[in-house]
């Protein structure tokens, strides 16, 4: 978790990619001991704020969305 930490504030990471295929033995033992650490430094989240995988990204809506579905704000089309 510190040399995780160091490289990701040092600019030098802005994420890792963790492959069970490639470290089957030690996933669990990251899982369960590195990630309770980089949480309790606010480094890695503990609760998703969005609903889908796009909203918990920041990812815009890839075709927009559906004139036909009302978002009941400011300019939503009455059917």
């Amino acid at each position: 978790a510190d040399h995780m930490q160091a490289w990701f504030e040092a600019g030098a990471a802005d994420g890792f990619w963790i492959s069970p295929d490639i470290n089957k033995d030690g996933i669990d033992a990251f899982v369960d001991e590195v990630v309770p650490i980089l949480q309790e430094r606010g480094l890695f989240h503990q609760d998703y704020e969005g609903r889908t995988l796009r909203e918990n990204i920041g990812a815009p809506d890839q075709y927009g969305v559906d004139p036909r579905v009302s978002t009941g704000g400011k300019g939503a089309i009455e059917k």
